[in-house]
């Protein structure tokens, strides 16, 4: 296993670099934000390292961040989600954002990356947001998650607000609120009517 490594860059490419080590060019992929983090061509660098076998060979991925590396090693396990989508993420979202994206349950900022479609952004959460929540996400937070008792009327409700134009986690954060200040629990409809008094009041 090749955990990092550590040469002079001496090539650059829009999707991978190379790196001499001891007379050998070691070739990898990389992210865009890997990219832009390393320095120019002949500098010294050390690049967090993925190799990835399949039965058709064996490629190098690499990273700037043991972060990046990690979250690449999390979605290549996924379903359906080989090392091209991975990279796709990574280049199109920080780690924290990705992260946030998904304990947040933002389907808008999945699908604005690199092909990634609805049902892929609805399994990426399914999937990961358990997984993620529970890792040091560098400043990602999870939005408040109502009580388990009411989260059918919670999901109706924030299925309405969506439709009717708000983006995923202002509408949890307005159900949330509503929930809060409700001394029993209301219905989906009600849940939407006070959402939408309390924004024409703002």
């Amino acid at each position: 296993m090749i955990a990092f490594v550590e040469g002079e860059l001496v090539d650059k490419q829009p999707d991978n670099i190379t790196v001499s080590v001891g007379g050998i060019g070691l070739q990898m992929f990389v992210p865009l934000s890997t990219l832009e983090a390393l320095g120019p061509a002949r500098s010294q660098v050390r690049v967090e390292t993925v190799l990835h076998v399949r039965e058709d060979g064996m490629q190098l991925y690499g990273f700037a961040t043991a972060e990046e590396k990690h979250l690449f090693e999390v979605l290549i396990t996924l379903p359906g989600i080989g090392p091209g989508v991975a990279l796709n993420i990574l280049s199109g979202a920080t780690v924290s954002e990705f992260t946030a994206a998904i304990i947040n349950e933002d389907i808008g900022k999945l699908v604005s990356l690199p092909k990634i479609g609805r049902k892929t952004a609805q399994r990426l959460i399914m999937e990961l947001r358990d997984k993620l929540s529970a890792m040091d996400t560098g400043g990602a937070k999870a939005l408040p998650v109502a009580p388990a008792g009411e989260t059918p009327e919670v999901d109706d409700a924030i299925t309405g607000l969506v439709s009717l134009g708000l983006d995923h986690p202002e509408a949890r954060r307005q159900v949330i609120r509503v929930l809060s200040e409700s001394p029993e629990t209301p219905v989906a409809e009600e849940i939407i009517r006070t959402v939408l008094k309390n924004q024409k009041r703002q």
